[in-house]
């Protein structure tokens, strides 16, 4: 198979992943400020377009809803250990804060 056909089939992959991903929206905010108070309807997007940027060019992204909020803290974590994923300290914070307020 061809770089060019793998390549274009992890685009699809991602583009597909990043259209099944939910926008945050006043509600998810009200239920998330229960447990992170700082967060808006602002940050909740920008760490959504972080999630995005940094985590779908190397796998598919998954859903929040994959996994419980408690879950992706060492999920992530997991990501900068095994696959040597290098996230500043900003970067980290946006993915999870994502992750867990759009998470059951």
């Amino acid at each position: 198979m061809s770089t060019s056909v793998r390549l274009l089939g992890l685009v699809t992959l991602a583009l597909a992943g990043c259209a099944s991903l939910p926008q945050p929206t006043p509600a998810d905010v009200s239920r998330a400020q229960q447990t992170q108070p700082d967060i808006t309807l602002e940050s909740l997007t920008q760490a959504r377009k972080t999630y995005v940027k940094t985590c779908s060019g190397c796998h598919a992204l998954h859903l929040p809803t994959e996994f419980p909020a408690s879950r992706w803290p060492s999920l992530v974590q997991e990501m900068m250990t095994v696959q040597k994923v290098k996230l500043s300290g900003e970067q980290r914070h946006q993915i999870e804060e994502f992750l867990i307020a759009m998470s059951p």
